[in-house]
């Protein structure tokens, strides 16, 4: 009996992995993870994804099999230009993390017919939070502010 993946994935982030697959159906170790995930996972608005799930330009701090922690920022392409702490959604590694929840492991079938397994230790930073966190506390503050400026019982600079 096999364990169902447990996953969450943002609108944009299923949007890409999609894409991925259509670009390239054959029968591999990566796709058949690829169709696991797409299939399996809760797809979610950026708003509403879980605050410790890995996406899409997260840094995430990471083990695999029995070796050192790793921290890496999580991107969309493979470059040789990106620095070596990247790790694509392209590859094996980059999407067995995506989806995560900081503290879960996943074992995944290599493309040597092995097999490898991905702990996600913490998660750093994730790449949509800050950003919507961000609006939320500039709003607030700006609300907190015209609030104190302009008590209740007396006129704002609108009224007349």
């Amino acid at each position: 009996m096999t364990t169902p993946l447990v996953c969450y994935l943002t609108t944009n982030d299923h949007e890409i992995l999609r894409e991925i697959l259509d670009q390239d159906p054959r029968d591999n170790a990566y796709n058949r993870l690829l169709t696991s995930k797409l299939s399996q996972a809760e797809i979610c608005p950026p708003r509403n994804v879980p605050d410790d799930v890995v996406t899409i330009n997260s840094r995430v701090t990471f083990r695999l099999n029995a070796g050192a922690p790793r921290t890496a920022l999580v991107v969309q392409n493979e470059s040789h230009d990106f620095p070596v702490y990247t790790v694509s959604v392209r590859s094996l590694l980059g999407l067995g993390m995506v989806g995560l929840r900081a503290g879960r492991t996943i074992a995944i079938e290599t493309e040597a017919g092995g097999s490898q397994t991905i702990n996600v230790m913490r998660l750093d930073f994730q790449g949509l939070a800050p950003r919507l966190r961000l609006v939320n506390v500039v709003t607030s503050t700006f609300s907190q502010r015209k609030s104190l400026e302009h008590p209740p019982d007396e006129p704002g600079p609108s009224a007349a």
